[in-house]
C-alpha cells in the first residue's frame, strides 16, 4: 500500500517521493551507478532519515560543496530538492527572469495557498526592475513597471509603484541602492530574494535557508538555558557541537573576593549603578557610602549623610548622576543626592506625618516617585515638587516600567497594582495570600520577584497575571528581605536570608544552584551588577558589606595580596612592631597564623565546594586581624576583627534592632 509516496512501513520508495521529495531526479545531480546498492541504502531510510539528509544536503550547497552533494544525492538514491524547485532557484539566482515566471507556473499544484503564486510572481519583478535600473536599462525598466507591475493592483499599493518610479530619478548605483536599501544583484539581492520567495513555499518542497545551521543553534540555545551555572551573554555560534554545553562551577560568583566594614552598623540596603561602577549602601545609622569598583580594589569615594532614623531604599536615576533615598517607616522625607559630589540636590517633606519608605525613578530620569505605609503615593520632579498624588494607599515597594509611564506598586492588601499617572488608571497584576515586602522587575518588564512573609520568593507573570514559581530554601520571616535578578537575560535569580546566606536560584530551577556563607548574621539586600555579571554584592546585619566572584578572580586577587603584603604592608608592619618587644612577637604569630590562613584558603578554594562552610568564618577573622595591625592588639589586648566579634550570630537578630554596633572599620580581602 502506498500513500503520497512513502511506504505503509515508513519507508521511502525508490521512485516516486519521499518527505515531498520529487525521486525523478533531474539530469547530472543523480548517475546511478548501481541500482541495486540504492535500493539498498533507499529501502533502510526512514522520513527521519530522509530529512536529515536533505538538510545535510543543503548546508553543503550552502557551503559551496557540489560535487559532495551530487554523491550524496547518488548514495541516497534520490534528489535532495525538488525539480521545480530546483529549476526555479536556478532560474532566479541566473537572473533569468522569463524563465522563472514559467518555473513558478509550474510549482502551482505544490503550493498550499495558490493564490499566492501572484506575490510571488510581484517580488520576481521588482528585482527584474531593480536590476534593469541597475543596468542602466532605463526604458526596459520603465516598461517593466508599467506593463507588469503595475497591471498587479491587487498585491501591491499605488504609493509603492511611485516609490519604484522615483529610483528612475538616481543617476549612479551607489545612490540607487542607498535609496531603495537594496545590495545590489551581485551582493546578495537575488538570495535575499530566494528566502523572501522561500516563504510561500512548503519546507518539503523547498527548505527553509540555512535550515541546518538554525536547528543546531536552537539546541545551543537550550542547552544554555538549561546550564545550571551559564550567567554570561555568549554568541552561541562558539559553542561547540560535539558536546553538551555546560558551564564549570569555578566560572561562577560564588567566591567571597571583599569584606567591606566601613559601615559601623547594620547594613539594610544596597544598590549597584546602571553602569555597574559604583555601588550605593545605606545602613541603620542613616550612612550611605559610594564604593567605585573600577579598579580591583574597591574603593570608598563618598560617604554621605541621610535620612537619620535608617536606609530603607535607595535608587540610581537612569543617567547615574543622582540618588534618592528613603527611610524606614517613620521616617516623613525623602532625599536626592548628586551621586558625584554627594551635595543634596533636593529633599521632600510635606508633613510629619506622612512615611516615605520606598522609591522609584520614571525611565526619563526627570521624575520620580515615592510611597510610604500611611498611604503616600507621589509624583515629584527634580526640584522636589510633588507632581502628582494618589491618596489612601499604603505601599511596600515601588517600581517603574523600563518603557512606559506604568507605575507597580505593592500594597498592604498583599497585591502588586500598576499605576498610571496621566489617566489615573489601575489595575491589580498579582494577589498573594501573606504580604509583599519587597518586589524588583526584570529588564524587560514582564516579570516581578517577591519576596513575600513566610514564603520566601516569588516570580509572577505580570502580563498573564499568574504565579511562575516558588523558590526553595531560604528563611524569609517578618523583616524585610530584597533580592534580585541577574545573569543574562535575567536567568538568575539572588536573594539574602534570616539564616545569615545568601542563595542563588536559575530561573528555571526551584531549589538554589548556590548557597554562598560568609555573613555572620541574616542578609538583608542582594544586588547583581548589571554590567560586570561575574559580581555579586551582599548587605548584612553584621555591618558589612561582601562582593562575591569566581575562583579565578579570587586566585588573581589572592596573589595580588600576597605580593602587597610582602612589599609594602610587611616593612609597615614590622615598623609598627619596633617599639616594643611584645609587638614584634605578635607581629610573627600573626605572620604564621596568615600563612596558615594562606594555605587554608588554597585548599578551600581548589574543592570548589560552595555549600562546605568549615573554617570560613574563622579564616576571615584572622585575616581581618592582621589588617588591623599588631599596635593595635599591643594597646588593648586583643587583635580587632573587624566590625563584630566572634560571638555575634545569626541569633541576635531576634533581639532589638535598635542596639548599635561597634568596632574598628576595615576593608578586607578573603
Amino acid at each position: 500500500m502506498q500513500s503520497d509516496g512513502v511506504l505503509s512501513n515508513g519507508q521511502a520508495l525508490l521512485n516516486g517521493t519521499a518527505n515531498g521529495c520529487d525521486h525523478h531526479r533531474s539530469p547530472g545531480l543523480h548517475r546511478p551507478s548501481n541500482h541495486n546498492h540504492i535500493v539498498k541504502h533507499c529501502n533502510r531510510l526512514t522520513p527521519v532519515d530522509a530529512d536529515t539528509i536533505r538538510l545535510i544536503g543543503q548546508h553543503l550547497r550552502e557551503l559551496g560543496f557540489h560535487d559532495t552533494l551530487e554523491r550524496l544525492s547518488e548514495e541516497a538514491g534520490f534528489d535532495l530538492e525538488n525539480p521545480k524547485a530546483a529549476k526555479f532557484r536556478a532560474c532566479v539566482m541566473a537572473g533569468n527572469w522569463h524563465e522563472a515566471e514559467i518555473s513558478l507556473q509550474d510549482m502551482i499544484p505544490l503550493l498550499a495557498d495558490p493564490m499566492s503564486i501572484e506575490r510571488m510572481r510581484l517580488l520576481l519583478l521588482k528585482e527584474k526592475y531593480m536590476e534593469l535600473l541597475e543596468e542602466g536599462s532605463t526604458l526596459d525598466a520603465l516598461k517593466c513597471l508599467r506593463c507588469e507591475i503595475a497591471p498587479l493592483h491587487l498585491h501591491h499599493s499605488d504609493k509603492e509603484v511611485h516609490v519604484l518610479a522615483s529610483y528612475m530619478m538616481y543617476s549612479t548605483k551607489e545612490e540607487l541602492h542607498r535609496a531603495a536599501d537594496w545590495p545590489g544583484a551581485q551582493r546578495g539581492a537575488r538570495d535575499r530574494l530566494m528566502d523572501q520567495l522561500q516563504a510561500f513555499l512548503p519546507a518539503s518542497v523547498m527548505l527553509p535557508p540555512m535550515r541546518l545551521r538554525h536547528l543546531l543553534t536552537q539546541a545551543c540555545q537550550l542547552q544554555v538555558e538549561r546550564c545550571p551555572f551559564h550567567y554570561l551573554e555568549q554568541d552561541a555560534s562558539n559553542y561547540s557541537l560535539l558536546t553538551d554545553h555546560i558551564c564549570s562551577r569555578k566560572q561562577f560568583p560564588s567566591e567571597p573576593l571583599h569584606v567591606l566594614t566601613d559601615h559601623g552598623d547594620e547594613v539594610w540596603y544596597l544598590k549597584f549603578s546602571h553602569n555597574g561602577t559604583r555601588l550605593a549602601s545605606g545602613a541603620r545609622d542613616g550612612q550611605i557610602i559610594i564604593w567605585s569598583l573600577a579598579d580591583s580594589q574597591p574603593k570608598k569615594v563618598r560617604q554621605i549623610k541621610g535620612q537619620s532614623d535608617g536606609i530603607a531604599c535607595l535608587a540610581w536615576s537612569p543617567d547615574d548622576s543622582l540618588l534618592l533615598s528613603c527611610g524606614r517607616e517613620d521616617c516623613s522625607e525623602a532625599l536626592v543626592f548628586n551621586s558625584e559630589t554627594g551635595e543634596m540636590k533636593c529633599r521632600v517633606h510635606n508633613s510629619p506625618e506622612e512615611s516615605l519608605t520606598c522609591c522609584a525613578w520614571h525611565n526619563d530620569g526627570k521624575r520620580f516617585y515615592l510611597g510610604g505605609t500611611r498611604g503616600q503615593f507621589l509624583e515629584c520632579s527634580l526640584d522636589g515638587s510633588v507632581m502628582a498624588s494618589w491618596e489612601g494607599i499604603r505601599l511596600q515597594a515601588i517600581a517603574t516600567h523600563p518603557s512606559s509611564d506604568v507605575v507597580y506598586a505593592a500594597d498592604t492588601h498583599n497585591r502588586i497594582r500598576q499605576y498610571n499617572f496621566r489617566d489615573k488608571s489601575s489595575t491589580t497584576l498579582v494577589q498573594e495570600d501573606c504580604p509583599i515586602m519587597s518586589f524588583t522587575l526584570s529588564r524587560n518588564g514582564q516579570h516581578a520577584l517577591l519576596n513575600v512573609t513566610g514564603q520566601g520568593v516569588h516570580v509572577w507573570d505580570l502580563r498573564d497575571r499568574c504565579l511562575v514559581r516558588r523558590y526553595q530554601g531560604i528563611q524569609q520571616g517578618l523583616y524585610t528581605i530584597h533580592s534580585t535578578y541577574g545573569g543574562t537575560s535575567d536567568s538568575f535569580i539572588a536573594s539574602g536570608s534570616e539564616d545569615n546566606q545568601v542563595y542563588v536560584w536559575h530561573c528555571r530551577r526551584e531549589m538554589p544552584v548556590a548557597v554562598l556563607q560568609g555573613h555572620t548574621r541574616p542578609v538583608n539586600c542582594v544586588a547583581w551588577n548589571p554590567v560586570t555579571l561575574d559580581m555579586i554584592a551582599s548587605a548584612s546585619d553584621d555591618g558589612s558589606v561582601r562582593l562575591w566572584g569566581t575562583e579565578e578572580q579570587l586566585k588573581r586577587l589572592q596573589e595580588y595580596s600576597k605580593q602587597h603584603l610582602s612589599a609594602d604592608d610587611e616593612d609597615k608592619l614590622k615598623e609598627a612592631c619596633a617599639d616594643t618587644q611584645v609587638a614584634a612577637l605578635i607581629y610573627v604569630d600573626q605572620a604564621s597564623e596568615l600563612e596558615a590562613v594562606d594555605q587554608s584558603n588554597s585548599s578551600l578554594s581548589s574543592s570548589g565546594q560552595l555549600d562546605d562552610g568549615i573554617g570560613l568564618h574563622q579564616m576571615e577573622e584572622s585575616q581581618m586581624a592582621v589588617a588591623s595591625g599588631p599596635t593595635i592588639a599591643a594597646e588593648s589586648g586583643t587583635s580587632s576583627s573587624g566590625s563584630l566579634g566572634p560571638a555575634d550570630t545569626g541569633h541576635q537578630r531576634e533581639q532589638d534592632r535598635t542596639t548599635p554596633q561597634t568596632g574598628s572599620s576595615v576593608t578586607t580581602t578573603v
